[in-house]
């Protein structure tokens, strides 16, 4: 993108926040009384327009993986059966 891209993209920017601040007070001299709100589609449309990022869904927290503990092992004979015995003739020469 070239600068003036950019510095058009900033005017606009700038531009919308301060279109956004006129209508909000408009809406503040209409009804001095009102509670501060969203009252109409526009006032939805720019609401974010002053954050820095819009709001984000927060990630679930990462829960570590319990694992259970290693049982001991029996000291003694185990229920596995040793190897078999690999026993060959002598080599044929």
């Amino acid at each position: 993108m070239n600068p003036l891209r950019h510095l058009l993209l900033v005017a606009a920017l700038v531009l919308a926040q301060l279109a956004g601040t006129a209508h909000a007070l408009e809406h503040a001299v209409d009804d001095p009384g009102a509670p501060p709100g969203y009252s109409c589609a526009l006032c939805l449309a720019a609401h974010d327009l002053g954050a820095a990022l819009p709001a984000s869904v927060p990630l679930p927290p990462v829960v570590a993986p319990t694992l259970p503990a290693p049982a001991a092992m029996p000291a003694g004979r185990s229920a596995v059966p040793p190897p078999l015995p690999s026993q060959r003739g002598p080599p044929a020469a």
